[in-house]
């Protein structure tokens, strides 16, 4: 663990402000050897944090190539394509030999193919071989996370002739969590941790110490059923078999937190109406025209709102206060809509929620937003009347208040359920649709009730 400074910051961010100083000033040598000093991650924030391509690529030259391969795989992506796109074929070989082959094929992905062939001709044949394979599956999938090094035995082998495998494969095999049991096929049989190989005795056969009951995935799962079962089962490897059983590799749990980080900020960017992921320096036209889509659906819906607004003229004329009003119903039934909404597609990308419960989660949430809406109904219009003294304003608000709320967990429920259903990514534009129909609902429950009160009771 980084010690910390008496300012909160560890020892490696004071370094890297330290460093950040010297960089105009400094001799190459002197910065060389303070980046010698400082953790790989700690020289990717650099990298990242800098403004100038020229300050980054400087700072990238003076890195060891091991070094250099480890840094590479942790930049953004802005950054990752600046600096690789600077690099001769013969230095993106030479990261590549130093890297798993499941980040080498990450990032020759990202290379042009023209200069990406050039790159694999110039590689040893085995690791050429286990790119290109790599490179087949689609980067979403077991097989665009795994990586095809890996130890394995076949049944059969003695707990000697296990160990002795490892030893043998351990330069070439970072990270060896699990010896893989196959047989002459090379068909998964069974898993054996290295704690278990340790404490077998001597004599016994891999096949009566290993674990028959093996948790695999084929190379065509999803990244995000993948990421579910390193949840569920506190894994921290998996193999990936092909569809007949046959090993082709595994995917090692520092891949699958890389992916729910990067299903996180999907999810989140979605949910803000971005669609996908918006790098922080990104270009102002691509900017645009990644929000420019849905703020304007957005436009169109709240033209809808206002819409219904006009309907309620003479309403709002008879009653000023009531256009002050009428935006808390909307206001309040929008929050509990996005939040109905963010359970449920919460609930559907953990795998925990599925059509056929829709249901009993939609029941749940009525009751949850009808108790809300009562409780707040009540609050509101107490206080309306209070302020006001105008019993009849502060039922209507009450009542509209609560009714906007049913219509909340009503349309968040089933906005996401109806997407899933309709085979589309529930995040994507569910908040707009959920709120533009709270907005409406909000509005024409509190504004008609509002005139029916006054034509009877006024």
């Amino acid at each position: 663990m980084s010690a910390q400074t008496q300012d909160g910051l560890t020892e490696g961010e004071r370094g890297l402000e330290e460093l950040i100083a010297l960089l105009e000033t400094t001799e190459p040598e002197v910065i060389k050897a303070r980046i010698a000093a400082l953790h790989p991650a700690d020289v990717a924030e650099l990298l990242n944090t800098l403004g100038r391509p020229e300050q980054r690529h400087g700072v990238f030259a003076l890195l060891e190539t091991t070094t250099a391969a480890t840094v590479i795989t942790r930049l953004t992506p802005a950054v990752r394509a600046e600096i690789v796109d600077a690099l001769s074929v013969e230095d993106l070989q030479r990261l590549l030999e130093e890297m798993d082959s499941d980040d080498a094929a990450d990032l020759l992905e990202s290379v042009a193919k023209p200069r990406a062939q050039a790159v694999l001709e110039g590689l040893t044949g085995s690791l050429a071989a286990r790119i290109q394979q790599l490179l087949k599956y689609p980067p979403d999938t077991a097989g665009g996370l795994m990586k095809s090094e890996y130890a394995a035995v076949l049944e059969g082998a003695t707990v000697e002739e296990a160990v002795e495998i490892v030893r043998t494969v351990a330069e070439v095999v970072a990270d060896i969590h699990n010896v893989l049991v196959v047989d002459h096929r090379f068909h998964l049989l069974g898993i054996l941790p290295l704690s278990g190989l340790i404490l077998a005795r001597a004599g016994q056969t891999v096949d009566a110490v290993m674990d028959r009951q093996v948790i695999s995935v084929t190379v065509d799962t999803d990244q995000e059923e993948v990421a579910r079962l390193f949840r569920k089962y506190d894994l921290v490897s998996l193999p990936v078999t092909d569809p007949r059983g046959a090993l082709l590799g595994r995917i090692t749990v520092d891949d699958v937190v890389d992916v729910l980080e990067e299903e996180a900020n999907e999810d989140f960017s979605k949910l803000s109406g971005l669609g996908e992921e918006e790098p922080l320096f990104d270009s102002p036209m691509r900017a645009i025209k990644r929000r420019l889509p849905w703020l304007g659906l957005n436009l169109v819906t709240t033209s809808l709102s206002a819409s219904v607004i006009g309907l309620f003229q003479g309403t709002i004329q008879s009653m000023a206060l009531a256009a002050a009003l009428m935006t808390i119903v909307a206001a309040q039934g929008g929050n509990a809509g996005v939040q109905t909404l963010t359970v449920m597609v919460r609930g559907m990308a953990l795998g925990k929620i599925s059509i056929a419960q829709a249901k009993g989660i939609l029941l749940k949430e009525l009751a949850v937003a009808g108790g809300n809406g009562v409780a707040l109904g009540i609050a509101a219009g107490c206080v309306t009347y209070i302020l006001h003294g105008q019993p009849l304003l502060a039922t209507v608000l009450g009542i509209a208040l609560a009714l906007n709320f049913l219509v909340a967990a009503l349309v968040g429920s089933l906005i996401p359920l109806i997407l899933r259903w309709l085979r589309a990514d529930p995040a994507i534009a569910a908040s707009v649709f959920v709120t533009a129909c709270t907005d409406m609902c909000g509005f024409f429950a509190f504004l008609s009730l509002l005139s029916l009160a006054m034509r009877f009771f006024a």
